[in-house]
Formats: C-alpha cells, structure tokens, sequence
C-alpha cells in the first residue's frame, strides 16, 4: 500500500479552499484506484512553515497511483487546484496493509 501527501500553498485561501476541497473529495468514486482520502485545513497559520491544505491518499500500489495520476478527471480537478496553487510538496510512501 501507498499513502501520498500533499501539501497546498494557495494565493486566495479564503476564496478557494472550500472549492478546491469540493474537487478533490469528487474524486471518491470516480476515480477507483483512490483507495482512501483525507483533507485537512492548516489551523497554525505559520507563514514560514505551514501550508493551507494538506491531502492524504491510499492507494494499492504504485501503478494505482500512476492510473490516478494521469486520471482524465484527476486533470480536470488539477487545472482548477493549479489555477489557485502557489506552490505544493509531496510525499508518496509504503505502508503495511
């Protein structure tokens, strides 16, 4: 099993943050390699260490992965999110399952 995170910086959080969560939770089911996920809003609000949204996914394995990333609905989400995104990180790791 897989678990990638995400970390979101947004330009206009307070105008974007409930869409952009909207999208991405419109994923589930749509996309069925997404095995779990979980949003959450940054509540520390430290301008030099925190992001505004953080992301966390499950998948099988790697291939899931790759199938969600290139995902025709997964892109469509993706240019409304990169449209808002200042910038992002990311961490793809294994997990027992």
């Amino acid at each position: 099993m897989l678990k990638y995170i995400v970390l979101f910086k947004f330009r206009d959080p307070e105008e974007c943050l409930t869409t952009v969560i909207e999208k991405i939770h419109s994923m589930e089911g749509v996309i069925p390699e997404i095995l779990s996920m979980e949003t959450g809003i940054d509540i520390w609000h430290n301008e030099q260490r925190s992001y505004d949204l953080a992301l966390i996914c499950t998948f099988k394995d790697m291939e899931a992965f790759e199938v969600y990333d290139k995902h025709p609905y997964h892109e469509k989400m993706r240019e409304y999110i990169y449209a808002h995104r200042l910038g992002g990180k990311t961490v793809i790791y294994e997990v027992e399952g």
